[in-house]
């Protein structure tokens, strides 16, 4: 888990691939099942509407049967109770970087498919995201790890997160 632009789908789908695991990307089972995009789904019915979806697929990964790795949507665990679930049900982890990072990894194109960000400039994401990201970080800090992707190079991510799975 970490805030958009993180690299959650992006390294959790790399960690699958070197793990043999599953994975789910929450974002995307949320696009399948909708059968519209994530800007879609808020422009047609609404935040509180994918906020419903979200959390019906929260409450089903307890019952996932196999090993899978799952990337969470940034807000998807700003619920009370959401990391007690997925602490119990695996190993949480926060993908942690600072403001000055996302903004750095999130381009024009990846912006536009998130429909709170859509259209912001770099100061622009940079105020969203200082406003947000401690609201959100409390939550975070509560996975059972954190790993701080601004101290780790982009390319040893995915090898850190394989030697922490590999841990538990």
């Amino acid at each position: 888990m970490g805030f958009m632009g993180c690299g959650k789908s992006k390294f959790g789908r790399r960690l699958a691939i070197q793990a043999e695991m599953d994975f789910l990307d929450t974002d995307s089972e949320i696009t399948r099942r909708a059968g519209m995009s994530i800007s879609e789904i808020f422009a047609r019915k609404g935040e509180a509407e994918f906020r419903e979806m979200e959390a019906k697929i929260l409450s089903e990964l307890p019952r996932i049967e196999r090993d899978t790795i799952v990337a969470l949507g940034g807000g998807a665990v700003c619920r009370e109770g959401v990391m007690d679930m997925l602490n119990a049900a695996g190993q949480a982890i926060y993908l942690k970087c600072s403001p000055e990072k996302l903004v750095a990894r999130m381009s024009e194109k990846g912006r536009a498919k998130r429909p709170k960000i859509a259209g912001m400039n770099d100061a622009e994401l940079m105020a969203y995201i200082e406003k947000t990201l401690p609201g959100r970080e409390k939550y975070y800090k509560e996975a059972k790890v954190v790993l701080d992707c601004d101290k780790i190079a982009d390319e040893a991510i995915v090898g850190a997160l394989l030697k922490l799975i590999k841990a538990k």
